[in-house]
């Protein structure tokens, strides 16, 4: 008799710690990303005051070439990590720990050394033959050095955010921004001439301070598993999950390429295929939808770690509990701002914004529905990489990619086109695929 209110109590208990955790994470993350942007503009107020205008294009190359070499040719591991991490050490599986540890490093290591190596070698012609500048030639090979640890942010971000430590990730990032804004006022009041290799240097430094630190604080809290290591045994103790492993690492990246033709493709692809018009239009409704967007991001890196860890322990009540709480809250609060981003752009538009920019007014409604409804489902995306269906992601993701090729080949792509894509995509695509993820956790939490 008294153990079912005990019981329900407990449960509560749980239930509250980690929606706790959960809104701290959310609140760190939060914080931390708009304290980095507000230093993010001062270094490009800066930037922009003091250098000339082909310079400051010149470092936006540097900085940037190497963010899309990483992204679209570096090999994402975190998902692996989040997949099996957690599930490995619940059942104290150490060997295959190791294993999975030592193979993610290898491949962000080999990664990071094979896009420096490529750079290095080929930046005279990188930089003569696409940018006619060869003066860019020793501005990638001292920047391309910040790839050898950057890329190892695969590695130590999901070993972080699993053990709790995301305060580990968001000082760094802060710190290394304020550090390269603080040496570049030094640098520019000290130096009536610049030098761009002496700008580069300064964010290569600033990119150093945000990878180093947490580097080292997520391999000190693995160092129980990596002392030791037997290389071919701990591989060799992966073999029974070999299948799972290169399933979720191809799936994974998979859909980081598919998702570029949506996100950040968008605005690339109507670049290249429709009118600086379109392209205006389409930028001005994106950025004033940010706030939509910048609650997506730090609400998944919160609640992945969450999800992984639910999975692994094979609590799916409890987790079933998470996310009806997830979408009733988010429900409320997305609502709320959908209501306050619609009022803000529409004020802009219609009465700040030259005339011009008028017609991006509907492209602007459909981007925010869209955000909002891709707010409610973007927690089962973390779950359906526990439950191993990153598959059905993907084929969402293929449909959203088919649609703008077709509308490409037929030359019909415009701002009002993709805009219509985003929300098929978060009203019918991601609702089918959340549908499925859910049915599939109801099952699996049935037959424990």
């Amino acid at each position: 008799m008294i153990s079912v209110p005990m019981d329900l109590d407990e449960r509560k208990a749980g239930d509250k710690s980690i929606w706790r955790r959960f809104r701290r994470n959310v609140s760190i993350s939060a914080a931390g990303s708009a304290l980095y942007l507000a230093i993010k503009l001062g270094q490009t107020a800066l930037l922009t005051r003091v250098l000339r205008i082909e310079d400051y294009g010149r470092v936006l190359i540097v900085l940037n070439l190497f963010v899309f070499l990483d992204s679209f040719f570096g090999l994402r591991v975190s998902d692996a990590l989040f997949r099996f991490f957690p599930p490995l050490k619940e059942r104290g599986a150490t060997l295959a720990l190791k294993g999975l540890l030592v193979l993610c490093l290898g491949i962000c290591l080999a990664s990071g050394l094979l896009i420096y190596g490529i750079v290095f070698i080929t930046s005279p012609r990188l930089a003569d033959r696409f940018y006619p500048n060869l003066g860019l030639t020793p501005l990638f090979r001292i920047y391309g050095c910040t790839i050898l640890l950057t890329s190892l942010s695969g590695v130590y971000e999901p070993i972080l955010r699993i053990h709790d430590r995301f305060s580990s990730i968001i000082v760094p990032q802060i710190l290394g921004s304020l550090v390269t804004l603080v040496f570049l006022c030094i640098y520019f009041l000290s130096k009536p001439i610049y030098n761009l290799e002496a700008v580069v240097l300064v964010f290569a430094v600033g990119a150093l301070i945000q990878s180093v630190p947490p580097l080292i604080k997520s391999l000190r809290l693995v160092r129980p598993f990596l002392s030791g290591v037997k290389l071919r045994e701990s591989l060799r103790a992966l073999k029974e999950h070999r299948r799972a492993l290169t399933s979720c690492l191809l799936n994974s990246n998979l859909s980081g390429y598919l998702k570029f033709a949506i996100s950040p493709g968008d605005v690339f692809l109507l670049g290249l295929f429709s009118t600086p018009t379109q392209l205006a239009w389409y930028g001005l409704a994106k950025q004033l939808t940010a706030p939509l967007a910048f609650l997506q991001t730090n609400i998944q890196t919160a609640v992945t770690p969450e999800i992984s860890a639910l999975v692994a322990t094979r609590k799916f009540g409890q987790l079933k509990r998470l996310l009806a709480r997830y979408l009733t809250r988010t429900f409320a609060i997305g609502s709320a701002l959908l209501i306050g981003v619609v009022l803000l752009g529409r004020l802009l538009i219609l009465n700040v914004l030259p005339p011009e920019y008028a017609s991006a007014l509907p492209i602007f409604y459909i981007l925010a529905i869209a955000a909002w409804l891709i707010l409610a489902f973007l927690v089962f995306r973390p779950l359906a990489l526990s439950l191993d269906l990153l598959r059905w992601h993907n084929l969402a993701l293929l449909v959203s990619t088919g649609m703008v090729v077709s509308l490409i080949l037929t030359g019909k792509l415009n701002a009002l086109t993709m805009a219509y894509i985003q929300l098929v995509e978060a009203l019918v695509l991601r609702a089918l695929f959340s549908r499925l993820v859910w049915t599939r956790l109801k099952r699996r939490g049935s037959e424990e």
